[in-house]
């Protein structure tokens, strides 16, 4: 899967990252980390397309407790998560809370349209927001 915008690409395992405004944080965080922390590659692999959004919230905060996602990179995952709106997080908003609903969600797919919509309102930090965590579940997504 290749993301296709504006901005920076980034290639790492043989798989291709498009990214906006963010580019240049993920960039250098991809060649600063391994897929995982504990040694294994696989380790924190995901399939994306299908896991629920308590899922992802927790894969989420597992990869900033062991370095391998930085707090801003975070936060379209955070979006995405239904954890926090993007442009609302560090504004005073309440503390985010992760969902506890089973519905399975194609977050390449939302991630996706989020960033449509995004770019029709031109609210170009959410769209880099969106791009930087679509790039993020690339480089982390299981092989099917």
């Amino acid at each position: 899967m290749k993301v296709q915008g504006t901005g920076y690409a980034f290639s790492n395992h043989s798989k291709q990252v498009a990214v906006g405004q963010g580019g240049v944080r993920f960039g250098a965080a991809l060649t600063q980390s391994s897929p995982s922390g504990d040694g294994s590659p696989h380790a924190a692999l995901r399939d994306f397309s299908k896991m629920t959004r308590g899922d992802l919230f927790g894969w989420m905060n597992e990869r900033i407790k062991v370095g391998e996602l930085s707090l801003d990179d975070s936060l379209g995952l955070l979006g995405l998560s239904g954890g926090g709106a993007i442009g609302a997080i560090g504004s005073g908003s309440p503390e985010a809370v992760p969902p506890d609903d089973q519905e399975r969600v194609n977050f390449f797919q939302l991630a996706q349209d989020r960033i449509a919509a995004a770019r029709h309102r031109r609210e170009h930090g959410v769209e880099a927001a969106y791009l930087v965590a679509l790039g993020i579940m690339q480089q982390f997504q299981a092989p099917s």
